[in-house]
């Protein structure tokens, strides 16, 4: 029996990054586009496909192994962490892999929990690690790509594995790396060198965002020229539509549009245009993907509405600053968008679409949305987009909600003006509190993306943006904080003066350690001669996720939510599967020897809570059950038990040994 024919196209998202709710979109709309021209592509998100791969039994018992030889809270935590996964293992895998099973756990819990125990896996991995600049990041790249499999890191030796069994199977002619995410930059360049020892003869191609900023120091690191043929510097559509075309031994190899050839032909950054925009393309493809196991609580999928961004002028915004050429935003027609719409949601059956542009234009997207509707399909969506004056119509705002519009995401940098005016913002802060109002108003959950460490921003002014967030708190969620970074591309890295801060180009990258997955965005050390500095500015970033409590945050911890009433008192209490008390052996660290509290650890909400023994004790015949001994403490397992943590038992139950309730 003879091998089946080769695949044209495999298309790679590769880990590390937290991006797993759904498909990232460069490969369904890649694949759309050169399906339609009658072309074979295998689709192999590599990031997800190494977390189904991690959340195994071997990987966590091995986990759990090597923290139970360690002393301390870290590794007791860490040991427990596994183990609780261990234990609660058919329930991830079934919630994640099929969306279904999820058990006493709840999807929220299982998401949670399986993401921890994963980056538990991960912890001191190549492909995990901290880089200080592409320079040391190529270095080790080529170190670690002449070991052998044996001599690698478990999660970077199974990434191997899923490597050789994917390209060895397809047999590509061109693979294509979308490498969004400056965490990707490293392992793709470690897949590049394998994909060129497993399928020598295939064209191996760098894309994506990180590409698209930063090809011209790509272009001369050692392990691009050693595995790579091209940087693609543009949209993927047409330039890989163009060099299959090419291999067919059509127009010449190098004279494909949008690509920074490697090692001979077409060199020097020369790139040639691409003719082709984003209203030429058609609806993703999403076939090849497994769907229903991406990290999420549910099932959903994600479109585009444009390319780039509409306004684009926002100084620290790569995205948005590559869209400020003539030309360079690309937005899609109604019809278009409701396409794209109309097919995700018949040929796959989800009802709930993100939209996931930069930023959204809304005007836009209730035009495709209303025909949407005219086309007999019910949809709910969400768009991520400025806090701009569309949203002072308290009519629009309703008329996004009718549509179905559930979830809003936006940036928030600051309620000062002069702030928002420098970073060339264009929106108004005086409005911002009409549009929460609007927006809440209509029943569209509203999450903030905060930003700090701006340019001169004075003490006052950080406390009145905190203020803002928390006079809004129970009204808002907020995804994620970050301290403002001078990358590659943006109008704040190409004229730091005119903005009143120094970048240092002399040493490493700096990014957000502290606050982001993996450090989120790298960009250039940025000092403001009357500014905080960076240690402040994170300091007052700090003092707001301490002290605002976003009510509409899905991950907010249990605890933390606000409750109608009072707390009921509660005299027996059974700890739920994820709660375990610290042992005294490991509580040391915390309590400085200090022995009379019990230390009890929520390891889905990364929680320890200190409990007084003179209110709380453990029974001897069932250690996983709690009794309070005063009225103090019937209203500490109260306040427990109202957060999930545990569940009542009755006085006069029996007590038995842990149980899955």
């Amino acid at each position: 029996m003879m091998d089946a024919s080769p695949v044209d196209v495999v298309l790679v998202f590769p880990p590390q990054t937290e991006a797993r709710l759904f498909p990232y979109l460069s490969l369904p709309y890649l694949a759309g586009h050169l399906r339609a021209r009658g072309r074979t592509v295998l689709p192999a998100d590599l990031n997800l496909g190494l977390f189904h791969e991690l959340l195994k039994p071997g990987p966590l018992l091995r986990a759990r192994d090597r923290h139970r030889t360690a002393d301390g809270t870290r590794s007791w935590y860490r040991a427990a962490m596994a183990e609780t996964a261990i234990e609660n293992l058919e329930r991830l895998r079934g919630h994640v892999l099929t969306k279904e099973g999820s058990g006493s756990l709840g999807p929220a819990r299982a998401v949670r929990l399986a993401n921890q125990a994963v980056e538990l896996i991960l912890e001191d991995s190549f492909l995990t690690r901290a880089w200080s600049g592409l320079d040391v990041l190529d270095e080790q790249v080529g170190k670690v790509r002449s070991l052998g499999e044996d001599a690698l890191d478990e999660p970077t030796a199974t990434l191997r594995r899923l490597v050789r069994h994917t390209l060895t199977g397809a047999r590509p002619r061109v693979i294509g790396l979308s490498v969004a995410f400056f965490s990707q930059l490293a392992p793709a360049l470690l897949i590049a060198s394998w994909a060129r020892e497993f399928t020598p003869d295939a064209r191996i191609w760098l894309g994506g965002q990180q590409v698209m900023l930063r090809h011209e120091e790509l272009v001369r690191l050692s392990s691009v020229g050693d595995s790579v043929d091209a940087l693609c510097v543009t949209a993927g559509e047409e330039p890989l539509a163009a060099v299959l075309d090419a291999l067919d031994g059509g127009t010449p190899e190098d004279e494909v549009p949008g690509v920074v050839r490697i090692g001979g032909g077409r060199g020097g950054g020369e790139v040639l245009p691409v003719r082709m925009t984003f209203r030429d393309t058609g609806p993703p493809d999403f076939a090849g993907l497994p769907l229903r196991s991406y990290v999420a609580e549910d099932f959903q999928l994600a479109i585009v509405s444009c390319v780039g961004c509409y306004w684009g002028r926002c100084v620290f915004c790569s995205y948005g600053n590559r869209s400020l050429p003539k030309g360079a935003y690309q937005q899609g027609t109604p019809k278009q968008i409701a396409d794209a719409v109309e097919a995700t949601v018949l040929r796959h059956g989800v009802d709930f679409v993100a939209v996931v542009d930069e930023n959204t234009n809304l005007r836009l997207i209730v035009q495709a949305m209303r025909e949407v509707r005219r086309r007999g399909l019910r949809v709910t969506f969400s768009t991520r987009n400025r806090l701009e004056s569309v949203l002072l119509d308290e009519n629009f705002c309703q008329e996004l909600a009718d549509l179905g519009c559930v979830l809003m995401s936006v940036g928030y940098e600051t309620r000062t003006q002069r702030l928002l005016d420098r970073m060339d913002k264009g929106v108004i802060s005086d409005d911002y509190q009409t549009i929460v109002d609007n927006v809440v108003g209509a029943g569209i959950n509203l999450r903030l993306s905060v930003m700090g460490g701006l340019f001169d921003e004075t003490e006052a002014e950080a406390e009145a943006s905190r203020t803002f967030l928390q006079d809004n708190e129970t009204r808002i969620g907020i995804d994620v904080l970050q301290l403002m970074v001078a990358e590659p591309g943006t109008l704040l890295s190409a004229e730091p003066g005119r903005y009143g801060v120094a970048l240092d180009r002399s040493g490493p990258l700096t990014a957000n350690p502290e606050l982001n997955y993996l450090g989120g965005r790298h960009g250039l050390p940025m000092t403001a001669p009357d500014g905080a500095g960076r240690a402040e500015s994170l300091r007052r970033l700090r003092d707001t996720f301490d002290t605002v409590k976003p009510q509409g945050n899905d991950a907010l911890p249990p605890h933390l939510r606000r409750t109608e009433g009072g707390v009921t008192p509660i005299w027996r209490a059974r700890l739920r599967p994820w709660a375990r008390p610290v042992p005294m052996s490991a509580a040391g660290a915390l309590t400085g020897g200090d022995t009379r509290s019990l230390l009890l650890a929520d390891l889905v909400w990364q929680q320890i809570f200190a409990l007084p023994r003179e209110h709380i004790g453990v029974a001897e015949e069932a250690p996983d059950v709690l009794t309070a001994r005063t009225e103090p403490g019937a209203k500490l397992l109260g306040r427990l038990v109202a957060s999930d943590t545990a569940v009542r038992v009755p006085l006069t139950a029996s007590l038995v040994a842990r149980s899955s309730s």
